[in-house]
């Protein structure tokens, strides 16, 4: 009952916030800025990470890297990424959703593409994919709504479906083949 009533505001805050901006396929050369959402708690985050900004700055691209961070960490576990840009477990809404303070900059910096390389769906993924406000989104899980111009998901006998950087250089290949 309660997961109900949940899910009814969870509809009725994203209806609210849901970015406006029309989306669609953008060749390379009309992508300038990008944000992406990385999953911290994925093995290697740290190197895909390195890729990313090693592409962006190859193609003249400006990037924000935004971190989820649902694991339970212990008094003596620290956040490995930045917590300015981290939706971290303990700062979600009693709906899942990431606080403001943290999600600003996901939500009001208008970019060119938003890609979510997090691999699991949860109202957190889905709150940020739905009010960034970007041309082109790319994402790795289908989910009601279809907030993504393409999905990258693989299949059960690829590597693509647990090695985000697989799933990230097929997506940056298939980038440079729009025209």
């Amino acid at each position: 009952m309660f997961e109900r009533l949940k899910d009814i505001f969870r509809k009725h805050k994203l209806k609210k916030e849901a970015s406006k901006t029309p989306t669609g396929l953008l060749p390379l050369s009309k992508i300038s800025s990008a944000n992406f959402l990385i999953d911290a708690a994925e093995p290697g985050f740290d190197q895909l990470k390195e890729d990313i900004l090693g592409w962006c700055k190859t193609n003249g691209i400006k990037a924000n890297i935004y971190f989820l961070d649902l694991r339970k960490l212990n008094k003596n576990e620290m956040v490995l990424t930045s917590i300015q840009t981290t939706f971290l477990r303990k700062e979600l809404d009693w709906l899942g959703f990431p606080d403001m303070a943290s999600a600003r900059g996901l939500m009001e910096e208008r970019t060119d593409l938003f890609v979510s390389l997090v691999n699991d769906f949860c109202p957190a993924v889905d709150y940020s994919s739905k009010c960034a406000d970007a041309r082109f989104k790319i994402g790795r899980s289908p989910y009601p709504g279809h907030v993504y111009d393409i999905v990258f998901s693989g299949s059960q006998n690829e590597d693509l479906r647990s090695d985000s950087r697989l799933i990230f250089k097929a997506i940056t290949e298939f980038i440079s083949k729009i025209e």
